[in-house]
């Protein structure tokens, strides 16, 4: 593969990466109304979210909720 192609994939991670989503929201919102407090529980806690779903993926669990939420 040729070194342009890595180096333009490089940039788009880094763009897609900075790019706030969802979860930026609402640590933002729960900072504003709560305070440093608020928004460090929130981070927390969608950070937590966040490892949990890559170690459910890592051990092939990934596919669980489907099944529990579909009930």
């Amino acid at each position: 593969m040729p070194a342009m192609y890595l180096l333009a994939f490089a940039g788009a991670c880094v763009l897609v990466a900075m790019a706030p989503g969802a979860s930026t929201a609402v640590i933002l919102r729960q900072t504003i109304r709560s305070g440093r407090g608020g928004g460090l529980a929130a981070t927390l806690g969608n950070e937590t979210g966040i490892l949990l779903q890559g170690l459910a993926a890592a051990f092939g669990l990934s596919f669980l909720p489907r099944f529990v939420l579909a009930g």
